[in-house]
Protein backbone atom coordinates (compact mmCIF):
# COMPACT_ATOMS: atom_id res chain seq x y z
CA UNK A 1 0.00 0.00 0.00
CA UNK A 2 1.49 3.34 -1.24
CA UNK A 3 1.41 6.62 0.93
CA UNK A 4 -1.50 7.99 -1.86
CA UNK A 5 -3.86 5.02 -0.37
CA UNK A 6 -2.99 5.04 2.99
CA UNK A 7 -3.90 9.13 2.87
CA UNK A 8 -7.26 8.11 1.56
CA UNK A 9 -8.08 5.52 4.00
CA UNK A 10 -6.92 7.65 6.79
CA UNK A 11 -9.57 10.17 5.74
CA UNK A 12 -12.20 8.21 4.88
CA UNK A 13 -14.56 8.74 7.65
CA UNK A 14 -14.16 12.53 6.98
CA UNK A 15 -14.09 13.23 2.94
CA UNK A 16 -17.44 14.78 3.69
CA UNK A 17 -15.03 17.81 5.02
CA UNK A 18 -14.00 17.97 1.34
CA UNK A 19 -17.56 19.34 0.12
CA UNK A 20 -17.62 21.51 2.99
CA UNK A 21 -14.34 23.95 2.70
CA UNK A 22 -15.01 23.93 -1.24
CA UNK A 23 -18.42 25.65 -0.44
CA UNK A 24 -20.63 23.11 -2.37
CA UNK A 25 -18.49 23.88 -5.56
CA UNK A 26 -17.01 19.93 -5.64
CA UNK A 27 -20.16 18.80 -5.76
CA UNK A 28 -21.43 21.68 -8.13
CA UNK A 29 -18.92 20.85 -10.74
CA UNK A 30 -18.78 16.88 -10.15
CA UNK A 31 -22.83 17.03 -11.02
CA UNK A 32 -22.27 19.15 -14.06
CA UNK A 33 -19.74 16.79 -15.52
CA UNK A 34 -21.98 13.54 -14.84
CA UNK A 35 -24.96 15.22 -16.77
CA UNK A 36 -23.56 15.84 -19.71
CA UNK A 37 -24.51 11.90 -20.48
CA UNK A 38 -28.02 12.33 -20.81
CA UNK A 39 -28.86 8.99 -20.02
CA UNK A 40 -27.39 5.83 -18.11
CA UNK A 41 -30.07 3.48 -19.74
CA UNK A 42 -28.41 0.18 -21.16
CA UNK A 43 -24.72 1.96 -20.40
CA UNK A 44 -21.34 0.08 -19.35
CA UNK A 45 -20.03 2.70 -16.86
CA UNK A 46 -16.38 3.19 -15.49
CA UNK A 47 -16.53 5.37 -12.56
CA UNK A 48 -12.58 5.42 -11.91
CA UNK A 49 -11.04 6.70 -9.17
CA UNK A 50 -14.24 6.33 -7.69
CA UNK A 51 -13.99 7.51 -4.10
CA UNK A 52 -17.43 7.44 -1.90
CA UNK A 53 -19.34 7.08 -4.88
CA UNK A 54 -20.70 10.82 -5.29
CA UNK A 55 -20.64 10.42 -8.91
CA UNK A 56 -23.69 7.53 -8.79
CA UNK A 57 -25.54 10.44 -7.17
CA UNK A 58 -25.96 12.04 -10.05
CA UNK A 59 -26.24 9.17 -13.21
CA UNK A 60 -29.57 10.33 -15.58
CA UNK A 61 -32.28 7.49 -16.09
CA UNK A 62 -29.96 4.32 -14.97
CA UNK A 63 -31.73 1.23 -15.38
CA UNK A 64 -31.56 -2.38 -14.92
CA UNK A 65 -29.38 -3.22 -17.60
CA UNK A 66 -26.70 0.09 -16.87
CA UNK A 67 -23.12 -1.84 -15.51
CA UNK A 68 -21.24 0.47 -13.71
CA UNK A 69 -17.65 -0.52 -12.97
CA UNK A 70 -16.10 1.29 -9.61
CA UNK A 71 -12.46 1.76 -9.18
CA UNK A 72 -10.53 2.38 -6.43
CA UNK A 73 -7.20 1.88 -4.68
CA UNK A 74 -8.72 3.03 -1.73
CA UNK A 75 -10.15 -0.23 0.90
CA UNK A 76 -11.99 2.56 2.99
CA UNK A 77 -13.18 4.58 0.33
CA UNK A 78 -14.98 0.80 -1.42
CA UNK A 79 -16.58 -0.08 1.56
CA UNK A 80 -18.32 2.99 2.36
CA UNK A 81 -19.34 2.93 -1.55
CA UNK A 82 -20.53 -0.64 -1.00
CA UNK A 83 -22.73 0.45 2.16
CA UNK A 84 -24.49 3.48 0.49
CA UNK A 85 -25.19 1.88 -3.34
CA UNK A 86 -25.50 -1.97 -3.02
CA UNK A 87 -29.03 -1.79 -2.70
CA UNK A 88 -29.59 1.27 -5.15
CA UNK A 89 -27.44 0.35 -7.78
CA UNK A 90 -25.76 -3.07 -9.63
CA UNK A 91 -21.98 -2.50 -9.38
CA UNK A 92 -18.56 -4.56 -9.58
CA UNK A 93 -16.25 -2.85 -7.53
CA UNK A 94 -12.18 -2.82 -8.04
CA UNK A 95 -9.98 -2.22 -5.59
CA UNK A 96 -6.81 -1.52 -7.28
CA UNK A 97 -4.69 1.18 -9.12
CA UNK A 98 -5.72 1.99 -12.25
CA UNK A 99 -2.15 1.18 -13.82
CA UNK A 100 -2.70 -1.88 -12.65
CA UNK A 101 -5.84 -3.31 -13.57
CA UNK A 102 -6.44 -4.98 -17.20
CA UNK A 103 -9.72 -3.61 -18.33
CA UNK A 104 -10.43 -5.07 -21.76
CA UNK A 105 -10.56 -2.72 -24.58
CA UNK A 106 -13.55 -1.10 -26.16
CA UNK A 107 -15.80 -2.81 -23.03
CA UNK A 108 -17.10 0.71 -21.86
CA UNK A 109 -19.86 3.15 -23.06
CA UNK A 110 -19.25 5.99 -20.19
CA UNK A 111 -15.94 7.09 -18.68
CA UNK A 112 -16.47 9.28 -15.50
CA UNK A 113 -13.46 10.38 -13.13
CA UNK A 114 -13.60 13.36 -10.62
CA UNK A 115 -10.99 15.04 -9.08
CA UNK A 116 -8.99 12.40 -9.20
CA UNK A 117 -6.39 13.32 -12.27
CA UNK A 118 -4.72 15.59 -10.28
CA UNK A 119 -2.58 13.00 -8.57
CA UNK A 120 -1.19 11.16 -11.75
CA UNK A 121 2.20 11.60 -12.30
CA UNK A 122 3.24 13.66 -15.31
CA UNK A 123 5.38 10.80 -16.69
CA UNK A 124 1.84 8.75 -16.51
CA UNK A 125 -0.86 11.20 -17.92
CA UNK A 126 0.04 10.13 -21.42
CA UNK A 127 -0.47 6.45 -20.38
CA UNK A 128 -3.57 6.94 -18.84
CA UNK A 129 -4.95 8.72 -21.54
CA UNK A 130 -3.70 6.04 -23.95
CA UNK A 131 -5.61 3.51 -21.28
CA UNK A 132 -8.62 5.14 -21.51
CA UNK A 133 -9.00 5.93 -25.38
CA UNK A 134 -8.41 1.89 -25.68
CA UNK A 135 -11.35 1.20 -23.01
CA UNK A 136 -13.75 3.17 -24.53
CA UNK A 137 -15.96 1.51 -26.99
CA UNK A 138 -17.59 3.19 -30.16
CA UNK A 139 -19.04 6.44 -29.68
CA UNK A 140 -18.19 6.24 -26.13
CA UNK A 141 -17.87 8.76 -23.82
CA UNK A 142 -15.36 9.96 -21.33
CA UNK A 143 -15.81 12.91 -19.13
CA UNK A 144 -13.04 13.73 -16.06
CA UNK A 145 -13.42 16.89 -13.84
CA UNK A 146 -10.70 18.40 -11.68
CA UNK A 147 -9.27 20.81 -9.65
CA UNK A 148 -6.21 23.01 -12.06
CA UNK A 149 -4.01 25.77 -10.78
CA UNK A 150 -5.54 29.32 -11.32
CA UNK A 151 -3.74 30.96 -14.46
CA UNK A 152 -4.54 34.84 -12.57
CA UNK A 153 -2.21 35.37 -9.61
CA UNK A 154 -4.19 37.12 -7.58
CA UNK A 155 -6.52 34.00 -7.43
CA UNK A 156 -3.80 31.56 -7.34
CA UNK A 157 -2.47 33.68 -3.69
CA UNK A 158 -6.11 33.39 -2.62
CA UNK A 159 -7.11 30.07 -3.53
CA UNK A 160 -3.63 28.75 -1.79
CA UNK A 161 -3.98 30.85 1.25
CA UNK A 162 -7.66 29.55 1.61
CA UNK A 163 -6.46 25.80 1.35
CA UNK A 164 -3.16 25.84 3.16
CA UNK A 165 -4.48 28.20 6.08
CA UNK A 166 -7.96 28.51 6.35
CA UNK A 167 -9.10 24.78 5.63
CA UNK A 168 -5.99 23.65 6.80
CA UNK A 169 -6.16 24.89 10.66
CA UNK A 170 -10.27 24.67 10.50
CA UNK A 171 -10.21 20.90 8.87
CA UNK A 172 -6.98 19.50 9.51
CA UNK A 173 -3.33 19.73 7.82
CA UNK A 174 -4.66 16.77 6.13
CA UNK A 175 -7.10 18.66 3.96
CA UNK A 176 -4.36 21.63 3.57
CA UNK A 177 -2.63 18.99 1.42
CA UNK A 178 -4.95 19.32 -1.33
CA UNK A 179 -2.89 22.42 -2.27
CA UNK A 180 -0.11 20.40 -3.34
CA UNK A 181 -1.84 18.60 -6.15
CA UNK A 182 -3.81 21.60 -7.61
CA UNK A 183 -0.40 23.59 -7.81
CA UNK A 184 1.02 20.74 -10.38
CA UNK A 185 -2.23 20.61 -12.24
CA UNK A 186 -1.33 23.61 -14.63
CA UNK A 187 -4.76 21.90 -16.69
CA UNK A 188 -6.02 19.55 -18.95
CA UNK A 189 -4.92 20.20 -22.15
CA UNK A 190 -2.25 17.47 -21.72
CA UNK A 191 -4.90 14.78 -21.96
CA UNK A 192 -7.21 16.59 -24.33
CA UNK A 193 -3.95 16.56 -26.79
CA UNK A 194 -3.55 13.02 -26.32
CA UNK A 195 -7.39 11.86 -26.91
CA UNK A 196 -7.04 14.24 -29.98
CA UNK A 197 -4.49 12.09 -30.78
CA UNK A 198 -6.24 8.97 -30.28
CA UNK A 199 -8.56 9.96 -32.87
CA UNK A 200 -11.34 11.15 -29.90
CA UNK A 201 -13.10 13.96 -30.43
CA UNK A 202 -13.57 17.11 -27.99
CA UNK A 203 -17.30 17.39 -27.03
CA UNK A 204 -16.29 20.36 -24.53
CA UNK A 205 -13.94 21.68 -22.83
CA UNK A 206 -13.95 24.20 -20.11
CA UNK A 207 -12.82 26.16 -17.60
CA UNK A 208 -14.80 27.83 -14.14
CA UNK A 209 -13.82 30.16 -11.66
CA UNK A 210 -10.00 29.49 -12.80
CA UNK A 211 -10.12 26.29 -10.59
CA UNK A 212 -11.83 23.83 -12.41
CA UNK A 213 -12.42 22.41 -15.82
CA UNK A 214 -14.52 19.80 -17.17
CA UNK A 215 -13.30 17.67 -19.81
CA UNK A 216 -15.73 15.91 -22.31
CA UNK A 217 -14.42 13.55 -25.88
CA UNK A 218 -15.95 10.90 -27.82
CA UNK A 219 -15.11 8.29 -29.85
CA UNK A 220 -16.30 8.95 -33.34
Amino acid sequence: MNDLQQYFDRIQPRYYINEIASLGFTRLFRKMAVQKVKSYKNKRVLDLMSGQGENLKFLREPNENTEIITLDFSTAMNLKLFSTFKEKLFIRQIGDDFFETEIPDNSIDIILCSYGTKTIGEDQKLVFADRLSRIVDEKGEIIIVEFVKPKTAWRFTCVKWYIEIIVAKFFGSEFGKLFHYIHKNESLQDLKNQFVINQLSVVSHKRYLDLVEILHVKRN
